[in-house]
């Protein structure tokens, strides 16, 4: 038995399998290529920004946010700050910034000084025609290291 025609026609039209839609994250519909072009037509232009750290501070607590993807967009003369990451909460005062976190580094340097045993002092003083003060000394500005301690004393006036 055969359909009538019209219904023929509906069953030509259709897929034979229903087509799977692929849904984006986040019901995003536009690729990344796709999303600037459409920003650019409306006058946003995006500028990613190489950050290592971003501080929110507030009076209850502060926010910080290590290795961030941050873009810049600019619309109407105004710049919009897009932060992407994983906060940490901290109170205010807890947060190192800058300056202090500068001395805990040299600090850190200070303990890890290398240790200097006779051997290598005897080894410069005998490499570089020096006594053994001056071999002792050397090492001590190089941090220990035997190679730069016996250019060092070579190439001196």
């Amino acid at each position: 038995m055969k359909l009538p025609k019209e219904i023929q026609k509906k069953q030509k039209n259709k897929p034979k399998r229903p087509q799977k839609v692929k849904k984006r994250p986040g019901g995003q519909q536009f690729g990344s290529r796709q999303m600037r072009r459409k920003m650019q037509q409306q006058g946003i232009d995006m500028e990613p920004i190489d950050a290592t750290r971003v501080i929110i501070e507030s009076p209850e607590k502060n926010l910080v946010i290590e290795q961030p993807e941050v873009i810049r967009m600019e619309q109407a003369g105004q710049d919009i700050y897009q932060v992407i990451g994983t906060a940490e909460e901290y109170a205010p005062d807890e947060i190192q910034i800058g300056a202090a976190k500068e001395e805990e580094v040299e600090l850190e340097e200070e303990e890890l000084k290398p240790t200097i045993t006779e051997n290598d002092v005897m080894l410069v003083a005998a490499q570089a025609g020096v006594d053994k003060k001056e071999a002792e000394a050397a090492l001590e500005d190089t941090k220990g290291d035997i190679a730069k301690a016996i250019l060092f004393l070579k190439n001196r006036p």
